[in-house]
């Protein structure tokens, strides 16, 4: 059982097909299924089932997946360990963002690449949870910073603060309280994301469990548009108190039930990352959970705009 064929077990696993996984691999489907067979004759177990559909791992496929995740990741930590006593700097980072966040974090990583990896390009890149996964799982990215959901569970990410969805409006629309119950969410209009995002699913299985009708007025997948929309008083939206915008917007925190989001960071299991890249990693680590810090669940909700 080498790296490669543990990287390949990792990768059809993942596809769930050996043609799939070539492509992603950039080996022939017959390199891959030699690989396989040499790996169930020398494990002495089937280690997937095949079918017209493609492949699925047997039991003791499920455990030989999870050996090969730990072997894998052992040896990336090991390259990162070599990379830096030799002090050897990436080049180039991509980091995957959440819109919400995007906002937050830009300038902060920034400043932090510039100060400690002087002449390092960052590239960022938006999208949602499952578009972040997908980036992910191709290689495309190397830190991802997003809501904790299934999509992300087999990367292993990093839990960094769980906080509660607020409800926004207008600084001119009526004073909102401090608190708002789930089931008065009902009396507002709201501007939230497509059902193609976890948080707008979550939030709707929220909404059948206490039989409460939310009034959606509009559906927008873009940050940007939101924002917009809840300032110019079009409609009011659930989204976390660290993206309510203080000069335009007010802000009451969801309770009975609260609405929980977790962010995590997402790093690739395994790949081949630049040398020296896991440094960088480390110290953007550092810097997102100092920048979440400041906007953990003791600050005060965004107050409402003054009585004339």
């Amino acid at each position: 059982m080498n790296l490669a064929s543990c990287f390949y077990l990792i990768k059809i696993a993942e596809h769930g097909s050996l043609s799939n996984a070539a492509v992603v691999l950039g080996v022939t489907q017959s390199a891959l299924s030699r690989s396989i067979r040499e790996l169930e004759a020398e494990l002495g177990v089937p280690v997937f089932h095949r079918d017209g559909r493609g492949v699925s791992l047997t039991e003791e496929g499920k455990v030989v997946l999870e050996a090969a995740r730990s072997v894998t990741a052992t040896v990336t930590d090991l390259r990162s360990t070599l990379d830096a006593n030799k002090g050897v700097i990436a080049r180039e980072i991509t980091v995957g963002l959440l819109p919400s966040t995007a906002k937050l974090l830009t300038v902060p990583l920034m400043a932090k690449l510039r100060e400690d990896f002087p002449g390092t390009r960052m590239q960022i890149v938006e999208g949602s949870t499952g578009h972040l996964a997908e980036w992910l799982n191709d290689g495309r990215l190397d830190l991802v910073v997003t809501n904790d959901s299934p999509t992300i569970k087999r990367f292993n990410p990093e839990p960094v603060l769980t906080h509660h969805l607020h409800l926004a409006a207008a600084r001119g629309a009526p004073r909102l309280p401090a608190e708002i119950p789930f089931a008065d969410l009902a009396s507002y209009p709201l501007v939230i994301q497509s059902r193609n995002h976890a948080t707008r699913r979550e939030i709707d299985h929220l909404a059948g469990e206490q039989g409460v009708r939310l009034n959606v007025a509009v559906e927008a997948d873009s940050m940007t548009a939101i924002s917009q929309l809840v300032t110019a008083g079009f409609a009011c939206s659930l989204i976390p108190h660290f993206a309510v915008e203080p000069a335009t917007m007010q802000s009451a925190v969801v309770v009975d039930p609260g609405i929980e989001r977790t962010i995590c960071l997402v790093a690739p299991l395994v790949g081949a990352r630049g040398q020296g890249l896991s440094q960088m990693i480390r110290s953007f680590r550092s810097e997102i959970r100092a920048v979440y810090q400041r906007f953990s669940d003791n600050s005060a909700p965004t107050p409402p705009q003054p009585a004339p």
